[in-house]
């Protein structure tokens, strides 16, 4: 939110700014009646003053939060994270560990009943689709909650496409 109004700010100010360059008076004049304003209004432009200064204040020392896509697993000891990354690792080798899966790529959503995983494959064209994604979502479903210890709510296969096989030449 505060990238959105900064951004709006500088884009009125520079606005303003074009307009006072390409000769247009209005703008100047709204600026000079706002700074005679400010000038013979001494307290009333301590308290505007003071206003900003405390908003500027607050949102700089607020606390940030974290955006580092990871996934939290409790331990007895505390609390582990895994990266968004490391978890897309582990899907892509257990569903490329599987026959006929050429690529896979994944998506992650943390929910309340657990992780959501998307995987998105590429098959060799004559697998039975049907069969391979139902190993592919035991398979990673598994693999998951037993190297992480992530509760795993659901997995969704999503087939892209499907490659030919190509015979491989020998000279």
């Amino acid at each position: 939110m505060l990238a959105y109004t900064l951004g709006l700010i500088l884009f009125l100010g520079a606005l303003t700014i074009l307009a006072v360059a390409s000769g247009w008076g209005l703008p100047y004049f709204l600026i000079t009646q706002g700074l005679d304003w400010l000038r013979f209004n001494p307290w009333e432009s301590i308290i505007m003053a003071g206003a900003l200064l405390l908003l500027g204040l607050l949102l700089f020392i607020r606390p940030r939060t974290s955006n580092d896509n990871s996934f939290r697993t409790s331990l007895k000891g505390g609390d582990v994270r895994i990266s968004q990354d490391a978890l897309q690792e582990i899907i892509t080798r257990s569903a490329k560990g599987l026959p006929g899966v050429l690529q896979v790529g994944s998506s992650l959503r943390q929910r309340e009943a657990g992780l959501e995983i998307i995987v998105f494959c590429q098959f060799e064209q004559g697998v039975i689709i049907p069969q391979i994604s139902e190993e592919i979502l035991k398979k990673v479903k598994e693999d998951v909650e037993l190297y992480t210890g992530i509760i795993v709510a659901e997995v969704k296969v999503l087939v892209r496409r499907l490659e030919k096989v190509r015979p491989v030449r020998v000279r």
